[in-house]
């Protein structure tokens, strides 16, 4: 597999870098465009730049990368957006709130939480709750995230390196850890989505939740006979060693 998060690397809010020169963002959006959402804290989990002063998403962002998965191109619109206090249950109150946003027409929604605060995963459980109430999500990928894997025990040694506070926070959390377990059996059990914990802070696994958003668009455009061609064998099933291949320039 390779993965080039390059494209994170690059701001403008809007804008895209390609080859060194600046290109304008795409409009309108073509009809084969893959649109991704982000909900909740995304701000600081999108960007590899990482600060310590947390500065939420005041207004939207919008971000054009080009996904080769499984020689396959897709040409995906991600869009961050500032806090949210509903899901619009219809049209009308998405132009009259969130005009722009595109949040009824996403193809794909990623729901970012604070792993350090489960709390914080209660608001993303009412978006996910509202948004099957108010659109078909049946043929609609939603990955959780869990960020801020790092902090998920708060008495780490401050001196303490990178990795070791990562292979601390792997380590039994009490009640934590309980809160946890159950919240990826609820998302993987009961809501049928992918779940994903990472570490804006120190880059870690940041790759695997674009990958697994990109795995899961990409199964189901191959379920819902969107190409004429065979699949690719699955390395899961008897004995192939073929891995799934993923560029995003």
């Amino acid at each position: 597999m390779e993965l080039d998060l390059d494209y994170l690397e690059r701001g403008g809010g809007g804008t895209l870098t390609v080859g060194g020169a600046p290109s304008l963002e795409p409009s309108p959006d073509s009809l084969d465009l893959v649109k991704v959402v982000l909900l909740g804290a995304p701000a600081q989990f999108v960007w590899s730049d990482f600060s310590e002063e947390y500065v939420p998403t005041d207004r939207k962002h919008t971000f054009y990368p080009s996904v080769i998965i499984n020689e396959h191109l897709y040409e995906v619109k991600i869009t961050d957006v500032p806090v949210i206090p509903y899901f619009p249950i219809n049209s009308y109150y998405e132009w009259a709130h969130y005009r722009f946003y595109g949040l009824r027409s996403a193809t794909a929604y990623i729901l970012v939480f604070d792993l350090s605060n489960v709390e914080t995963f209660q608001y993303i459980r009412t978006l996910r709750d509202q948004m099957v109430e108010s659109r078909d999500m049946r043929n609609v990928p939603v990955l959780v995230v869990g960020n801020k894997q790092d902090l998920l025990c708060s008495n780490t040694p401050s001196a303490a390196s990178g990795l070791q506070q990562l292979a601390i926070a792997e380590s039994a959390c009490g009640d934590s850890r309980e809160k946890r377990r159950n919240i990826v059996n609820l998302v993987r059990k009961h809501w049928k989505c992918g779940y994903v914990e990472c570490s804006a802070k120190y880059n870690w696994r940041v790759i695997a939740v674009f990958k697994e958003l990109m795995e899961m668009i990409d199964a189901l455009e191959w379920s819902g006979g969107g190409r004429s061609s065979e699949p690719p064998p699955d390395s899961s099933a008897g004995g192939s060693t073929h891995e799934t291949r993923c560029v995003i320039a």
